[in-house]
């Protein structure tokens, strides 16, 4: 595949796909794959972080625009006529790997003979045959796996469990989807922050320093912004709605009940409104309108 095609086929997948084994066979058919990446992805089993850590993957390898992977990556995937909702039977029934048995493996509480076998089946070495000896081999074993299946995991990824972490509720069935959005928007606005603030010192007499502060503030607005709402919903149970995405599900929300003749001006004013304030700079404004865009487009192929 061209570079293109390969672009279009991530973004296709990214919307209609999302599974681990097309996203398995869509990575091995790109030109620029990582080799130890793809012989890891061989071992990984059927987990959301895994499927989420693939799509970061899929989308660093073409090259995929990061405000249009976080965007593609908070709707629902849509499926394509005769696609299955889930994953392929095959995948399902395929022999575990002796690392995926591992990482399943009650090591402190299993019992000896699973000790002896799991030993065996991954040639670990031991300092002798005590059932303790076993285990402090499975252990480590254990221990060097799961470092170098977190030390491949996308920053984003790594930050979306630290954050979850942190905050259990976001783990929740009934917690408010607003708030598992922000996850998304708070550790982007951080990397952003990250980022430019230290350029600033080496633009203090550039003329461009005005502009990239004002860049600088804004995600850091931004970041503080999502983090007082995570942590408000932690302390109180309820949602503070302070944070601009909370403005934004509501537009979507008119969007949605508008009727298609005005849905279509609508799409119409918003293309021209993002060419104006593109040529204006204000990208704040723009990525605004591009999700708001990309939402009312949706809501119009559904009719």
């Amino acid at each position: 595949m061209k570079a293109q095609e390969q672009k279009q086929a991530v973004i296709n997948f990214l919307k209609h796909d999302r599974t681990l084994l097309g996203g398995r066979n869509l990575y091995n058919k790109l030109a620029g794959k990582n080799l130890a990446f793809q012989r890891q992805l061989g071992r990984w089993t059927n987990t959301p972080t895994n499927v989420e850590r693939l799509c970061h993957e899929l989308a660093r390898t073409v090259g995929l625009e990061t405000r249009l992977l976080r965007v593609l990556m908070q709707k629902p995937v849509e499926r394509t006529k005769g696609r299955p909702e889930e994953t392929s039977p095959l995948e399902i029934v395929k022999d575990k790997t002796p690392e995926e048995k591992l990482m399943e493996l009650d090591i402190d509480n299993g019992s000896y003979q699973e000790a002896v076998a799991m030993v065996k089946e991954l040639e670990l070495q031991t300092n002798g045959r005590k059932h303790t000896d076993l285990k402090q081999a499975l252990l480590q074993a254990k221990s060097e796996l799961v470092k170098e299946q977190v030390s491949g995991l996308p920053k984003e990824v790594k930050a979306s469990i630290k954050l979850r972490e942190q905050f259990p509720f976001l783990r929740d069935a009934d917690c408010p989807d607003p708030l598992k959005l922000l996850v998304n928007d708070l550790i982007t606005s951080y990397e952003k922050f990250k980022e430019n603030q230290p350029r600033l010192h080496e633009k203090l007499s550039d003329a461009s320093a005005e502009e990239l502060a004002d860049v600088v503030l804004r995600d850091y607005v931004s970041n503080k912004m999502a983090w007082s709402e995570l942590e408000y919903y932690k302390e109180n149970g309820k949602v503070l709605g302070e944070h601009p995405i909370f403005e934004v599900i509501k537009e979507k929300e008119e969007i949605s009940t508008l009727k298609t003749e005005e849905l279509a001006k609508k799409i119409k004013n918003l293309e021209n409104n993002i060419s104006r304030n593109k040529n204006k700079g204000n990208d704040e404004l723009v990525e605004k309108q591009e999700t708001l865009l990309a939402h009312a487009k949706q809501v119009l192929e559904k009719r």
